[in-house]
């Protein structure tokens, strides 16, 4: 097993790649939170159908609403 500050750092150099991130996500529970941080921190929301997708995620995972740092309406 790699250290987690070495994931952390592979991770983070996927910032921008959003396939990847999810895959980090869904490939182990200790890569979730990192990968995590990069995909919740610029949201964008094109539609109400989108508004509405976010709403739910937040109400289901509190957790999550932290990790925004730029909404887009």
């Amino acid at each position: 097993m790699l250290p987690g500050e070495l994931i952390d750092q592979v991770i983070d150099h996927l910032h921008d790649d959003s396939p990847s991130l999810r895959a980090c996500c869904i490939t182990c529970r200790a890569w979730a939170p990192s990968a995590r941080f990069h995909i919740f921190h610029d949201i964008i929301v094109p539609s109400a159908k989108r508004a509405n997708a976010l709403a739910a995620i937040l109400e289901t995972s509190p957790h999550i609403s932290p990790l925004v740092r730029s909404l887009t309406i």
